[in-house]
């Protein structure tokens, strides 16, 4: 698991400790302490913490060197992989988000 990720994420959504995103998550503390130290990366538990904060499960795994963020409806901070801006802008007017 893409540590510096998670940390990124929970950061930005307002997560201070792996114990209350444990419980917002519904994932035992224990269980997660375990991805956080990359014993027992079960990839259903990583998808139940992409799906949380709205990224895909690869951005989880994978060590993204660009990203770029939106705020969603919800106000829900997503992260997106940056692969170039015709990928920004897409994924931007996907969410109606306008580019003014």
């Amino acid at each position: 698991m893409n540590i510096r990720a998670l940390n990124e994420l929970m950061k930005l959504n307002g997560i201070s400790s792996y114990f209350y995103l444990a419980q917002k998550i519904s994932i035992p503390y224990t269980t997660l302490l375990d991805l956080v130290k990359g014993k027992g990366e079960k990839l259903s538990n990583i998808r139940i913490i992409a799906d949380f904060f709205g990224v895909n499960v690869s951005y989880l795994i994978e060590e993204n060197k660009k990203t770029f963020y939106e705020i969603d409806e919800l106000n829900k901070v997503r992260i997106h992989p940056f692969t170039g801006y015709n990928n920004m802008i897409t994924t931007l007017i996907s969410y109606n988000i306008p580019l003014n």
